[in-house]
């Protein structure tokens, strides 16, 4: 077969608006039986929950907040925050082409660049739990009962006793990096170290002014509504370090509209404040062991069988939860106290999670598809579903429209062309296509046809 490019053009009619970001709407309108919707914040409010957000379609089919709480009022994150700020500020730097997932770690730590083992860690293994960096905690103590190195990483006292410099000189490399998955808060503080350390001559240095510059105040979220790194900032090795292993606090609202953002793959309302990539990058299964982003939780092994594969979450201790499920267009927050006792072994922390609020969750949906594809034009940018067309891509906001013509049986006659040479040559072309936003072809075949015969 041979194909030859003819045409790719942009498609214009109107303009048109997308509706109110999270209007209001009965839960059946978004799929959901409002019956089992209404079970399940039942169980979960009785389950010490503080507020529970849930959002398809950009439609609130369920805002529930506990008598003592609001939605105006920020809650704790706990580890929740390795994902609102720790991956969050990472795929700014990646959008900027500041870093890479497999940049090494001791680019930007000097003093490991020495240490045989700790030399060989990447940001991937950083962000995925999977670099052996010994977490600071032992035997399930409060972290105020823990002794040495790991009681001291979370009193955040000043430098050189801080928790960022623990975590780089003390804190032990315990195994071959990308060898198993280790959960470590340390591992998350030195990975914001090589974050802020590509910040050097950015206009925000530290992570929590880049946040607020360059996502907080563009989603509409208002300084008041979050706050990260337990208020600190540590300066070491003149970098301004703030914490991103916990310590933050949000609105459910403000932590919604963060998850909004990462289910449109950075455009907010045709801003783009990420790219594509660097969303796919952190928020998807980061390919080592365990079932990790950098920063953030992938079902892509589908360890929540009752969750989609692209699946992809927060949590943090308590059970705070920030859900996001891009094929079902959903937005979930949960917040407060734990919703069932958890043992040590982390597996019960996640099995509970599970159990109460992503299992009923699914269940309360009556339609898991979309019942069709939204066309619309805002400011001269095609969105399907509110989405901008091929994110990411030079084609992004467009529709492209691709016309192939098949000429075999005219160029075989040719001696100066081989035809299937330059098939070969554009099939192996296809990714280049894609990547430029042509993500389907009309071929045209021309000359004789077989006909079959009629049964």
């Amino acid at each position: 077969m041979t194909v030859a490019l003819l045409a790719a053009v942009r498609l214009g009619f109107s303009d048109a608006h997308p509706a109110e970001l999270w209007r209001p709407a009965a839960p059946e309108s978004a799929g959901f039986s409002s019956a089992k919707l209404e079970a399940l914040r039942a169980n979960l409010a009785d389950r010490g929950t503080k507020a529970f957000l849930v959002i398809r379609r950009d439609t609130v089919v369920c805002e529930w907040y506990a008598p003592e709480h609001a939605a105006e009022k920020t809650h704790y994150t706990a580890s929740l925050a390795k994902a609102l700020f720790g991956g969050l500020s990472l795929a700014v730097a990646l959008s900027d082409g500041r870093l890479t997932l497999d940049d090494p770690a001791a680019r930007y730590l000097p003093p490991w660049r020495s240490d045989s083992r700790k030399s060989r860690i990447t940001l991937r293994h950083l962000g995925s739990h999977t670099a052996g960096i010994e977490d600071a905690e032992a035997d399930g103590l409060p972290h105020e009962k823990l002794t040495g190195w790991k009681g001291d990483f979370w009193k955040r006292r000043p430098v050189p006793e801080d928790p960022f410099t623990l975590a780089r000189d003390r804190a032990p490399a315990l195994f071959e990096p990308g060898e198993r998955m280790h959960y470590s808060n340390p591992g998350i503080a030195l990975l914001t170290w090589c974050v802020t350390a590509a910040l050097r001559d950015a206009p925000q240095p530290d992570i929590r002014s880049l946040l607020r510059e360059r996502i907080m105040r563009p989603l509409g979220i208002p300084d008041a509504e979050w706050s990260a790194g337990y208020g600190q900032t540590f300066t070491v090795d003149g970098l301004p370090l703030v914490p991103s292993w916990g310590g933050g606090a949000c609105t459910a609202r403000a932590a919604a509209r963060v998850g909004r953002l990462m289910l449109r793959e950075g455009d907010w309302e045709g801003q783009r404040l990420l790219s594509a990539e660097a969303v796919r990058l952190t928020t998807a299964d980061a390919g080592t062991p365990g079932p990790c982003g950098i920063g953030w939780w992938s079902n892509q092994e589908g360890d929540c069988e009752a969750l989609p594969r692209d699946a992809f979450f927060g949590s943090g201790a308590g059970h705070q939860i920030l859900l996001v499920v891009p094929s079902l267009d959903l937005v979930v927050v949960r917040f407060g106290s734990l919703l069932d006792q958890v043992e040590s072994e982390p597996q019960s922390f996640h099995r509970a999670y599970c159990r109460h609020l992503f299992e009923p969750l699914m269940a309360a949906l009556t339609a898991r598809r979309e019942a069709g594809a939204r066309l619309s034009l805002q400011d001269g940018r095609w969105l399907i579903n509110d989405r901008p067309t091929n994110a990411g891509s030079a084609a992004e906001g467009l529709l492209m429209n691709v016309r192939m013509v098949n000429a075999v049986f005219e160029d075989r006659a040719r001696p100066d062309f081989d035809p299937e040479a330059n098939t070969a040559r554009f099939l192996a072309r296809l990714p280049d296509y894609a990547t430029a936003g042509v993500n389907a072809f009309t071929i045209c075949l021309q000359g004789a046809c077989l006909a079959t015969k009629a049964r």
